[in-house]
């Protein structure tokens, strides 16, 4: 690969990549002393914080928004066929790259008797679900174009657009795929920081850091806005620091009830309601307790 253009993608959205990261890893650091309690939360006050920063980060990031858009599709980064493959291959990761992580790692489990690996793909999945119901949601609501629709007008939000038909071209924010990246990430540092605190030092940075390059990617392939990433970021991290304590902190840390069930599978339905919605049907709905000392 040639590394002289992607050092230069790099440098033009340094911003957002940066942001990407440090958001998350600020949330998760927080959120990982919150979970010393006997059972967390679903939201914390650390968690909480790092959303009010992950928010503030967004807005101030937004004003590169068209520069950093428009830098990116010039010809000397678009026209890298080095880049071109390594922004498919990374947008992968944060598409069905989850599902099939985290469906081998729970069958590698089951085959090879490890318990770890099966729990570690589970909550994989639990994460990445909870992630894109919440950027699903953002998306709807916010309606926002993505930057190949016009990317001089990265402000071309409008409210709830993104629930519509043809809606394809207006759900930019937040970014599901490095949502569910962020979250794959999290589950992966959490999980490995129960088994090996020292090496969870190594891979941490580097899970992050890949779902930092997803993120960016998707800038690369102009499906995205910088500031479609840090509350993307959060989610993701979020979920899945939040479905790994709890899962681990319930049911004497097996993850499981008595019958076998995943515990926050089962804290989810426990929470779920179905509530009617005018002139179309009905709709799954579910509330969160949130603990703010």
């Amino acid at each position: 690969m040639k590394f002289r253009p992607l050092f230069r993608v790099l440098v033009a959205a340094a911003p957002a990549l940066c942001t990407g990261i440090v958001a998350p890893c600020a949330v998760a650091q927080k959120s990982r002393s919150d979970s010393a309690a006997t059972k967390r939360a679903w939201v914390t006050k650390g968690d909480a914080v790092g959303g009010a920063f992950a928010v503030a980060a967004t807005v101030a990031i937004a004003p590169l928004d068209g520069r950093t858009a428009r830098e990116l599709q010039e010809p000397r980064f678009q026209s890298s066929e080095d880049l071109q493959h390594s922004a498919r291959d990374l947008a992968f990761l944060g598409g069905p790259g989850p599902f099939v992580l985290s469906a081998s790692l729970f069958a590698a489990g089951h085959l090879t008797q490890m318990p770890r690996l099966a729990d570690a793909g589970l909550h994989m999945t639990e994460a990445v679900l909870i992630t894109a119901s919440f950027t699903g949601l953002g998306k709807g609501v916010f309606g926002r174009a993505l930057p190949n629709v016009n990317d001089s007008k990265p402000d071309n939000f409008q409210l709830f657009r993104g629930f519509h038909d043809r809606n394809g071209p207006f759900v930019s924010f937040p970014s599901g795929h490095a949502g569910a990246s962020f979250a794959m990430a999290s589950v992966v540092t959490a999980e490995v920081d129960r088994w090996h605190p020292e090496l969870a030092r190594i891979v941490g940075p580097i899970a992050y850091g890949g779902a930092g390059l997803v993120g960016l990617a998707r800038m690369y392939q102009n499906v995205h806005w910088a500031s479609d990433l840090p509350l993307a970021a959060a989610i993701g991290t979020w979920s899945g620091v939040t479905v790994v304590a709890r899962s681990h902190r319930e049911a004497g840390g097996s993850g499981t009830q008595g019958d076998g069930t995943p515990s926050a599978l089962v804290a989810m339905l426990r929470s779920t309601t179905v509530v009617p919605v005018a002139g179309r049907g009905k709709a799954l709905m579910w509330s969160i307790p949130f603990d703010l000392p």
